[in-house]
């Protein structure tokens, strides 16, 4: 379990990254990808990891460009004017579906990469007799 909180903090940091430098928004995508990238980085092979670390990208990058947002609002004093779009209504649900997805790609990602089953190591042939 920590491994997979250690690759949702990098993931997030991937996200947030691709956000800040990228000229246009882009939704979920930067987080998708980071997400992916972050479970095969750290070779999370379970669905229960590869979940926790999506869900968590995905959590912390919206939290974190969401206070940027605010911060930048508030220090340039601009009201916050909200305007309801059905985008807006639509959003966190495409959001959920998309982080399972991640999680699950990158699981599999993984599990095709990563040897199913170790071989015993062989014994050295036998002596001959004397």
């Amino acid at each position: 379990m920590d491994r997979s909180i250690r690759a949702g903090i990098s993931g997030a940091l991937i996200a947030i990254t691709i956000n800040l430098f990228s000229p246009v928004y882009l939704d979920f995508i930067p987080s998708f990808l980071a997400a992916i990238f972050a479970i095969y980085i750290f070779r999370l092979g379970t669905l229960k990891e590869g979940l926790v670390a999506a869900f968590m990208t995905y959590i912390f990058n919206e939290g974190v460009l969401g206070t940027i947002t605010l911060a930048m609002l508030y220090t340039e004093n601009k009201p916050y004017e909200l305007t309801v779009e059905s985008w807006m209504v639509f959003s966190p649900i495409v959001t959920s579906i998309t982080a399972l997805i991640a999680g699950y790609i990158g699981m599999r990602l993984v599990q095709r990469i990563k040897p199913s089953h170790e071989l015993p190591p062989s014994l050295p042939p036998p002596l001959p007799p004397v």
